[in-house]
């Protein structure tokens, strides 16, 4: 995740289609405030590890702090000036301190707290900015729907403490097939989506390698329980252009998959199925 507040951002690229992705980003202007306030600087950013940093200022110096949590460095916190106050590194590294407990409670907020996978509300959000960039920049954007069959069954067969963990080992194994762009979310009970800067043909064949992956998993605690998916597939085009309405075809084709004898993917690439969710 990258924030800059004080300049323009680099254009579009597919790793931005998730840009300003906290919905606390207003949280950070009051810290931003006070380094500029306090360190004489000019410009402040904010760049969260595996985002690439914003363009600097031209004949500025700079200095950064780490902003580190729970001991592990998760992105920097850069000053630009042309001239700073005495003092300002060790302020800066004070500020950082105030930004790391930020970034931490959202991402609680933002997170699951069974799976680890994003909230219905973290993922929705991320999926109406995917496809807003689709509509600005035609970076392609696609979501898959699935849900685990019968997975009532294995709560009532081998118990709710079964259930739990064959949701965890799923998103688990869901997330460690994803690229860095993509994003996996819960979105209620044993359904989730999964949403891919990817074209139709590239979002077919990551649902069919999913689809698979789950099928094969095997939960360490209860080897016995045997689960699958039904998985739909929708992406972004001419017809399918709102958020809203990429959900409604992906329900559609999940719909399709479960009653087509489930364990399976269903899409039909580069075209909607209309009647399905008109």
């Amino acid at each position: 995740m990258n924030m800059a507040f004080d300049f323009p951002e680099p254009s579009v690229a597919v790793s931005e289609a998730f840009a300003a992705s906290d919905p606390t980003a207003e949280q950070y202007d009051t810290i931003l405030y006070l380094v500029r306030q306090t360190t004489g600087a000019r410009h402040v950013a904010i760049q969260f590890d595996g985002a690439p940093l914003p363009p600097a200022p031209a004949n500025m110096a700079s200095i950064q702090a780490p902003i580190v949590h729970q001991g592990r460095r998760i992105g920097l916190l850069r000053a630009y000036a042309r001239e700073f106050e005495s003092g300002a590194g060790h302020l800066l590294a004070g500020v950082a301190v105030l930004v790391a407990e930020h970034h931490a409670l959202w991402s609680v907020s933002q997170c699951d707290m069974l799976t680890k996978a994003l909230t219905r509300r973290a993922f929705m959000a991320d999926l109406g900015r995917a496809m807003s960039t689709w509509q600005r920049s035609g970076i392609p954007c696609s979501l898959v729907m699935f849900d685990l069959d019968h997975f009532k069954k294995i709560n009532d067969t081998h118990g709710h403490a079964a259930g739990d963990a064959v949701l965890r080992a799923v998103a688990h194994v869901v997330q460690s097939e994803l690229r860095p762009c993509d994003r996996l979310g819960r979105l209620g009970g044993e359904e989730f989506g999964v949403l891919l800067l990817a074209d139709s043909e590239a979002a077919v064949e990551i649902a069919e390698r999913l689809r698979r992956v789950i099928e094969g998993t095997i939960v360490r605690d209860f080897p016995q329980v045997d689960f699958t998916a039904s998985l739909g597939v929708a992406t972004a085009s001419g017809v399918i252009d709102t958020r809203d309405a990429v959900i409604a075809a992906a329900d559609a084709y999940l719909y399709e998959a479960k009653t087509s004898g489930r364990n399976c993917v269903k899409a039909l690439v580069g075209v909607p199925l209309l009647d399905a969710w008109d």
